[in-house]
This record gives structure tokens, sequence and C-alpha cells, in this order.
């Protein structure tokens, strides 16, 4: 089919181009000897090229975000030896590591294999790691054995071998309860456990046609019920559906979300049982079409708790704050160590770039939270404004327009420390992204910051942010509102009169920021934010003309 398409040079490289690179084979040319179009396809191994000529970003595949404390005492070991001792966490908890020289790839490819670790489909447009909620397999609210359901799915051959020419990057989520920790409403395709409506049998419900990006998508309740021994072979139709409707000439329309809205929540669910027939697979009598669309997810249960009590008694998950995502590799041993002595062994890295710990006793928990506070390590303020997520940003990404991790700091040693201030505020998830991609997922978060440039009145223009509120993932989910610009000079100020104006605002205590700005008119919320910028005296905010930052938005979407 591909073949009578007119194909844009990126499809062509996909079929012309084997993925599976010998990187020893890579390691001995020089640089520029090695094409821009094989260096787009290391994606497939999870390589990308960074910002400064001839360093590499390496994504690992940790399916569900769980690492042994051997495969982390690895990665520390790679990051030491070959990544100038640095470790970023990703929000679709995979390990990342920067600055790799392209002689130094296959090592480190060879040295994390050995303990199980495999670099395929981290990246490209292929189904990429299987994400879960952090508490997957140990929370006391889980429903179905998520780890079963993920490593079927995660592991199957037809996702890691065969399909791995998809229009567009796919994105899967296994859950084990309908909260909204397993971020099922922003993946291409997300399971939860659920009981059969008559009969009382476990089995999962589907949902379809979640994503970020440029535009943000919500996903839709597909099948009320799925039994369970079907969920491997409705995946792997939505993932045909995905490789049959995406869009190969126009990238920013390739997504699975945009199959799913064009279908729409009826369409697509017949589309997938037809495929399944295909196959040979008669699931209509079995499988039960969701009546409505809108998914009712429940909030997230886990507010700011370090120590998280585990369905097994007497076992605890003991959860760190960590610092912009990153961590040395000399602090990667040191977890792999802790786990060992104090835990089960296991480490989860969560969707807001934090580690657990797990399997910890109730005897060893004053012992490890000691350890951790000892070596400066925060356990108070997670889902609170200390723990905020941020991307890469300008320091080391093609594609992002601002410098987040500028930002980042400003953030925290304006607000981190100011434990008064951030409690009374409450549960709040501040998440920014240093361009329109949000890999960072602004979107959906209490407060979101979008990096993009901002016009000055003397001429030229300025690094800044877009400030969104009222993102949220419960109930149908909610993409944030577009409320001020800021100038990342400005953007602690601008933050704290966005507070401000909620604190002063609120009915009570106990309305939470997302709440407020359900409640509260939009225009009535930004125009108390500009008085306390006092704009009339100082000028923090500023619109782009929007036909040329659109330019840009479709720029930067088409290039990822």
């Amino acid at each position: 089919m591909l073949k009578n398409m007119e194909l844009t040079q990126q499809e062509k490289d996909k079929l012309e181009i084997n993925p599976n690179f010998d990187f020893r084979e890579i390691a001995s040319r020089e640089f520029d000897q090695i094409t821009k179009n094989e260096i787009g396809m290391f994606k497939w191994s999870g390589i990308y090229h960074q910002l400064q000529k001839g360093y590499f970003m390496m994504r690992l595949r940790c399916p569900g975000g769980i690492f042994n404390s051997a495969q982390m005492r690895r990665a520390g070991e790679m990051a030491i030896q070959y990544a100038q001792n640095e470790i970023c966490l990703s929000t679709r908890q995979c390990v990342q590591f920067h600055w790799l020289r392209k002689e130094d790839l296959y090592k480190v490819i060879e040295g994390m294999e050995e303990t199980g670790i495999t670099i395929t489909n981290a990246c490209g447009d292929v189904v990429r790691n299987v994400c879960s909620c952090p508490g997957m397999g140990v929370c006391p609210h889980e429903e179905g054995d998520t780890w079963k359901m993920l490593q079927r799915i995660a592991d199957d051959p037809e996702f890691l071998d065969t399909k791995r020419n998809l229009p567009r990057k796919h994105k899967i989520a296994v859950a084990g309860c309908n909260s909204a920790c397993g971020m099922q409403l922003l993946n291409c395709q997300s399971w939860v456990p659920a009981k059969h409506p008559e009969t009382g049998e476990l089995g999962w419900t589907y949902y379809a046609g979640g994503g970020l990006g440029r535009n943000p998508y919500m996903a839709k309740k597909i099948y009320d019920w799925v039994p369970e021994d079907l969920v491997t072979a409705v995946t792997r139709a939505g993932v045909e559906a995905h490789n049959r409707h995406g869009d190969r000439r126009q990238r920013r329309y390739a997504r699975l979300k945009i199959v799913v809205d064009r279908f729409g929540q009826k369409g697509y669910a017949e589309e997938i049982l037809n495929i399944m027939r295909e196959s040979g697979i008669e699931a209509a009598d079995k499988v039960v079409i969701a009546e409505d669309e809108n998914p009712q997810i429940k909030p997230i249960p886990f507010a700011g708790q370090s120590i998280v009590p585990e369905k097994t008694a007497g076992l605890n998950t003991v959860r760190i704050v960590i610092k912009r995502s990153e961590i040395s590799g000399d602090e990667a041993i040191r977890f792999a160590d802790w786990a060992e002595e104090f835990g089960n062994g296991e480490i989860m890295m969560t969707p807001r770039q934090n580690l657990e710990i797990r399997g910890v006793s109730d005897a060893n928990v004053p012992k490890l939270k000691e350890l951790l506070l000892t070596n400066n390590y925060r356990l108070e303020g997670l889902e609170h404004l200390p723990d905020v997520v941020a991307c890469v940003g300008t320091t080391m990404c093609n594609l992002a327009v601002s410098d987040t991790p500028n930002a980042y700091r400003r953030i925290m040693a304006e607000f981190a420390d100011d434990e008064e201030y951030w409690r009374e505020i409450g549960p709040l998830r501040v998440n920014m992204n240093g361009c329109p991609n949000n890999c960072a997922h602004a979107w959906i978060a209490d407060i979101g910051l979008r990096g993009r440039r901002l016009n000055l009145p003397s001429g030229g223009s300025e690094e800044g942010f877009t400030i969104f509120v009222g993102g949220h993932m419960d109930d149908a989910g909610n993409i944030g509102d577009d409320l001020i610009d800021t100038s990342t000079e400005n953007i602690t100020s601008s933050m704290r009169a966005v507070l401000d104006v909620y604190l002063e605002n609120r009915t009570s205590k106990d309305e939470l920021f997302k709440n407020f700005v359900k409640r509260i008119d939009l225009e009535e919320f930004r125009k108390l934010t500009v008085a306390k910028l006092d704009l009339a005296k100082k000028e923090p905010v500023n619109k782009l003309n929007m036909s040329l930052y659109d330019l840009f938005d479709k720029v930067v979407e088409e290039a990822k």
C-alpha cells in the first residue's frame, strides 16, 4: 500500500533504511559520513541527535517504569562512564542518557542489554514504552493484575518486530484502577480493570484517542468491558487501525487521536471489531461497547504522602522528589543499594519524573527516610508546588524555544522552601515545556507553562512562557486554558500572582486549585491576575501574532 502513495522523505526513509543499526559499525565511521536520514532513523533504537553536534540522547525501554536494583546500578555505571555522570527520568517512565558520543552508543546498548534492558521501540513511529500507574503491582487500590497485562502488551512480538512502521508514535498505558494516576486519557490506547456490568466477571475497560502535542485530545471510552483474553487482540487491532488510517502525508494529523476523532467513538469501536474479525477473532458477542464515550476517571488517591502503604501488610512505597528529573550515576547506584538493603530491590520511575523505592518494611521506613534526608532528598511536597515537571528545554532539545531548566530553578528558588505558602495552596501540579510538543504534559497540569517567544515593544523578542490553568486528568479530563504570557525573567512574579488570586478568592481552604479554576470565570481570573502584576506600570506579558505562532507550531510538530 505504501509503495503506491506519494511518500514524504521521512516515509521513504522508513521503507529504505533498516532501523536495526549496528552501532559498532556506526562507531567506526566519521560523524560526517552518517547521513541525516540515518540519524533520523536512529530513533527506532531510542537515539536522538542532541542540539550539540556529535552528541546523542539515548532512551531506554522500561515497561511500566520498573527497574530492579541491578538495572539501576548498571544505568548508573553507564552514566558515569559515558554520559557525563547524568541520568534523566522521562514522563513516560523511562531512563535517558544525554551527552553520548557515537563511539560509545554500542557500549551503553550492550551494557544495558546484559541486565535485560533494551532500546528497541523506545522512540520512533512505533509502539512506544508501555506505561502504568506508579503503584502497579503494590497499590491497595489495584483491581486487576496490571503487571501481567502490561508485560503481555509490552512484549508482544507484533509490536516489537513487525509493526514498526506506523504513521506516528503510538502510546499505550495499563492502569491498576480507574484513578487518574494511570494517565489513561492522554494515551493512544489505555486499559483499566473493570467488572462485566451483568456477570461481574473481571475484564478491562478500553479507552482510545488520547494525546497531547500541539493539538491535545482526551481519550474516549470505547468499550465498557473486554474479556481479559481479548485485550491483546483489541490492542493489536488498535495499532492496525492507526497503521491503516493515520495520515502519512501530514505528520501533525498522523496520530491515532486524529483517527479516533474522525471515526467517532462508535465508528472506531466497530472498526476495531472489523479488524479483529479479519484476523479470525469473533469478538462482537463478548465486547461491550460503551454507551457513553465520556470517561469518569476518579481523582488520584495520593497527594503529598511520602510513605504509601502497599496492599501487602507491613510493606510500603517510599516516594522521593527528584530535582528537575535528573540524578547522577553515583546517585543511581546509591538508589540501587538502598532498594536492595531496605526494599524489595524494585525502583519505580513515575510520570512526574520522581523515584519510588518499593517493598520497604515498616521497620525499615525510618532508616531509609533518615538516609534520604541526610543526603538532601526532598520527601515533602509531592504533588505540591515543589514537585515540578520540566523538559530539557533549549539546553539540549532542537525544538525548544525556552530554557525550562532556568525557569525551573527560578520557581524552585522562589517557592520550594516556603513550606507555609505551598502547604496553604495545597495539592498543585506544575508542568513546563520548552516548546509546543508537550513532552512534559503542561496541558493537563493545574498550572502548565509552555515555552514561546514574546515580542518586545522596542523590537525583537525575548524568551517566555504561556501560563495555562485548570488542566486535569480526572472526570473526563480537561486541557488547561490560556491565562497569561510571561517572560522568563518575570516567571516567579507571574506565578505568585496566579496563586495569590487563588488564595484570596477561593471559597474555603477545601476548594482545590483545579476546582477554583472550574468555578471562576476565566476572564475574571485573568483580570485579577493582571491587576496583581500592575501591568499599567510594568509590562511582563506580551502576545505574539498568532498566525506566526501557529506557523511555528506547525514547523516543530512536523519536524518531530
